[in-house]
C-alpha cells in the first residue's frame, strides 16, 4: 500500500535511510522539515508491519517540474518492485500537482538506480562533479510526464 508519510513515520524513515546510505543521509530534522514546512511530498510503501520504502518529491513554487530528492528501499525488500511502484506513484502525484517533468540526481556508481530510472523513461541530460560528500559525481536525469 502506498500512502503519504506523517511525522509518526520518521523513526521508520530514518531506519531505512541509515540502512540504505553510507553518507548524504536525511536526518530526523530534515524529515520533520520536509513533512511540516517543506514544499515536499513523502510517499511510503507500507507492507504488513513493515515500511518497505519511501520517495521524497520536492515542488518549487511556479515551476513545471518536480524533483525526486530521495528514494530508498528497505534492504529486506530489494528486488521486489518497491522503488518502481513508488516512482510510478510519485509521477502520478507530480502530475496532480501540475508538474510536467521530473528531475533527479543519481550517483554515477549506482547502476541499480540508474537502470530503474532509465527503464521508466528517464534520460541523462547532464552531470555534477563532486556532488556527494565522498566526492562521487552524479548523473542528472529527467523525464517528461506528459
Amino acid at each position: 500500500m502506498i500512502r503519504i508519510a506523517s511525522p509518526a513515520d520518521i523513526p521508520a524513515l530514518l531506519a531505512i535511510e541509515h540502512s540504505s546510505f553510507k553518507g548524504d543521509r536525511l536526518s530526523n530534522r530534515s524529515f520533520r522539515y520536509l513533512l511540516n514546512k517543506g514544499h515536499a511530498l513523502i510517499l511510503l510503501d507500507e507492507g504488513i508491519g513493515l515500511l518497505r520504502g519511501y520517495i521524497v518529491l520536492l515542488f518549487r513554487a511556479n515551476a513545471s517540474l518536480a524533483r525526486v530528492y530521495s528514494i530508498a528501499t528497505h534492504p529486506n525488500c530489494l528486488g521486489q518492485g518497491v522503488a518502481a511502484g513508488l516512482l510510478i506513484a510519485a509521477e502520478q502525484s507530480a502530475l496532480r500537482h501540475g508538474r510536467m517533468r521530473m528531475r533527479l540526481e543519481i550517483r554515477m556508481d549506482n547502476q541499480a538506480s540508474l537502470r530503474l530510472f532509465q527503464n521508466r523513461g528517464y534520460v541523462i541530460f547532464g552531470e555534477y562533479r563532486n556532488y556527494y560528500d565522498d566526492g562521487m559525481d552524479a548523473f542528472r536525469l529527467q523525464k517528461s510526464l506528459t
